[in-house]
């Protein structure tokens, strides 16, 4: 026999932050959908070059987005 106590158990999702980057020399913008706060990342466009940040997402309420 099995006994399982889950009257205090709860099982937590990581929290997905959007943000949103901008690439200097391609003039590229991209969200990044990431559960880690990134301090930068290289455009996946140019290659090397490291993207400006910009802002997060749910900071820009004219911003709408979702999955698809």
């Amino acid at each position: 026999m099995l006994d399982l106590d889950t009257t205090n158990h709860y099982s937590t999702l990581p929290q997905i932050r959007t943000t949103l980057w901008h690439c200097g020399q391609c003039d590229a913008f991209l969200s990044i959908r990431s559960v880690h706060l990134l301090e930068g990342a290289p455009c996946p466009i140019c290659g090397d070059v490291v993207l400006e940040f910009c802002g997060k997402l749910s900071s820009m309420p004219w911003v709408q987005f979702g999955d698809a």
